[in-house]
């Protein structure tokens, strides 16, 4: 299985929403790991690595937990 990483810019903006992110994808994406939200910056860039996730799987989890999420970027790593 091919190893991608996503970047997205996030909704998430205080450390509580980070933490429960971190949280739910702990619990329900074991294939996500390597997760990262910089705060710091202006669109709160959300960073993954995975080895097969579904970009719309992760995508309906987050919305249906009102973390809203753009996908910026996504490559494939060696």
């Amino acid at each position: 299985m091919v190893k991608q990483v996503l970047i997205f810019k996030s909704s998430i903006k205080t450390v509580e929403s980070k933490i429960f992110l971190m949280q739910l994808l702990q619990l329900n994406m074991p294939e996500v790991f390597s997760p990262t939200v910089d705060l710091d910056d202006e669109d709160s860039i959300f960073r993954v690595e995975t080895a097969g996730c579904s970009i719309d799987r992760l995508t309906n989890l987050l919305d249906s937990h009102n973390i809203r999420v753009d996908l910026l970027e996504r490559f494939d790593v060696a």
